[in-house]
């Protein structure tokens, strides 16, 4: 290398030497270590968010809890024989535990379109229920019911029945407030109560108190997908009771009601406005379902009611049971005490592990 040469790279060490002291005094260097540091901890945060979320997802969530089994229990379907004649007849058998003597006992009502018709009781007799009522006697065996009521012989098979909205998809423009896929955990982003339990079946357990949605609504059209759990040492409002608050103030009973006679506070009744059209629930165990189209109240400028909040129609399971009801009170329990013209939906906690899932809701602005 020449002295020249030399002397120049010499000079240019010098220069960045007497350069980075100056970067160094002004702090320069400081600053770049804080800004990574600060970098690798915000690469250390998010890393460490997506590995709890990773331990959530992949959390196993409870099972839904296990329920007495009964061979017997359910819906009977075939014919009835009458002084010769033939038509259709069905049957609704509902069990009782008794709590205390854990003994079991079934009742059994029988309908026929010919206008025969039996109420029997039984308790089990080996792998069969022995029935008996007023001049009437029958055995559930093997998935048969048989039955003779004077001239009247019924020979009955037990059925399952599905709604035919079950698994309804919201359609486009719908509001998701439970989302369902079978199998896969939902969420509760929707909804005020976080205590609610998400079960590995896709479904949320009522537990903790009501809960509500965070949105308000007025008219809508509700879809809502429910489960009754068998409780056969339960009766009446004690069987698996819930409640579909529209509102939050006017409620739709949710309770397990197979075979029951179809009240307002049973099953697809407006709670003490209105009987159901027609008894439409199906036997405990099974997924059932409502879609509400309801229509809330209209306020005049000093917050009277012009025009009452209504049912315009409820369908349980796909079968009417309400249409064009007018309620003109907040039912029991409902939230505060006006009327107002948006407000949220409501799921009643009353104690019974109810579950519920798919619920999406359409607005109606102004309809």
């Amino acid at each position: 290398m020449s002295r020249k040469l030399m002397a120049a790279v010499c000079v240019s060490a010098l220069t960045m030497g007497a350069g980075l002291r100056v970067a160094a005094g002004s702090g320069l260097f400081d600053k770049l270590k804080d800004k990574a540091k600060e970098a690798a901890e915000r690469k250390a945060t998010e890393v460490a968010k997506e590995k709890i979320s990773e331990m959530i997802g992949s959390k196993k969530l409870p099972d839904p809890p296990a329920e007495p089994e009964d061979p017997f229990m359910g819906e009977y379907a075939g014919s009835c024989a009458s002084d010769g004649k033939s038509c259709d007849a069905e049957a609704k058998v509902v069990g009782y535990l008794n709590g205390k003597t854990k003994e079991w006992h079934w009742d059994a009502t029988l309908t026929a379109k010919c206008g025969a018709a039996a109420k029997l009781t039984g308790k089990k007799a080996g792998e069969k229920v022995e029935l008996s009522g007023a001049g009437a006697s029958g055995q559930i065996a093997d998935g048969k019911l048989t039955a003779k009521a004077g001239s009247a012989s019924f020979e009955l098979k037990k059925r399952v029945r599905q709604s035919p909205m079950l698994g309804a998809k919201p359609p486009a423009g719908a509001i998701v407030l439970l989302p369902f896929e079978e199998g896969k955990p939902t969420n509760l982003d929707e909804w005020t109560n976080q205590k609610w339990v998400l079960m590995s079946d896709g479904s949320a357990m009522v537990k903790g108190g009501n809960s509500l949605t965070k949105r308000k609504f007025s008219d809508c059209k509700l879809h809502v997908e429910f489960y009754c759990p068998y409780m056969p040492d339960r009766t009446g409002q004690g069987r698996a009771n819930s409640g579909c608050y529209l509102h939050s103030k006017y409620e739709v009973q949710v309770l397990d009601s197979f075979g029951l006679a179809g009240k307002n506070n049973e099953a697809g009744g407006i709670y003490t406005v209105s009987d159901p059209l027609v008894n439409a629930a199906l036997p405990p165990g099974q997924w059932q379902t409502y879609d509400i189209t309801f229509r809330g109240p209209r306020l005049g400028p000093d917050g009277a009611v012009k025009d009452w909040p209504k049912f315009i129609e409820v369908l349980h399971n796909g079968v009417k049971v309400q249409e064009n009801v007018e309620v003109r009170k907040i039912t029991t329990a409902g939230k505060g005490k006006d009327h107002v013209e948006a407000a949220e939906i409501m799921l009643q906690d009353h104690g019974n592990p109810v579950r519920y899932r798919n619920i999406w809701l359409v607005e109606r602005k102004g309809q």
